[in-house]
């Protein structure tokens, strides 16, 4: 069930970063809050390392990284350890990078990228 209400927020936001360029705080809020609520259910710490060190980035560059996404990652930390976050993180950017190069991309939207990665820790 985990998996699954991740997955489902994942590919929303996805699509919502596709074709309107931003992201819902409100699904985000939602998955964070659950996420809290299954970590106090499961002993879990929440790991927002990672969406703060997005947050800080993307204040430095001037949201050349959205602060959708350091917020997405601080919601994600609510409901997995730090190394499954920092994996879906690094390959997810890692993807994104090796499409822009590809593709002649300047700007991407991140998240359609950290499902992906999502999907092939989880499910493959």
């Amino acid at each position: 069930m985990r998996n699954l209400w991740i997955l489902g927020h994942l590919l929303y936001l996805s699509a919502e970063d596709i074709w309107e360029g931003k992201i819902s705080m409100k699904v985000i809020a939602g998955l964070f809050c659950t996420g809290l609520l299954y970590g106090v259910m499961q002993g879990l710490l929440p790991q927002f390392l990672p969406g703060m060190a997005v947050l800080l980035i993307g204040r430095i560059s001037r949201e050349q990284i959205g602060y959708g996404d350091g917020w997405l990652l601080m919601a994600l930390g609510t409901w997995m350890g730090l190394t499954e976050l920092l994996h879906i993180f690094f390959l997810g950017t890692g993807l994104a990078m090796l499409y822009a190069f590809f593709f002649r991309k300047k700007e991407l939207p991140l998240v359609p990228f950290l499902t992906a990665a999502y999907v092939i820790g989880e499910w493959l």
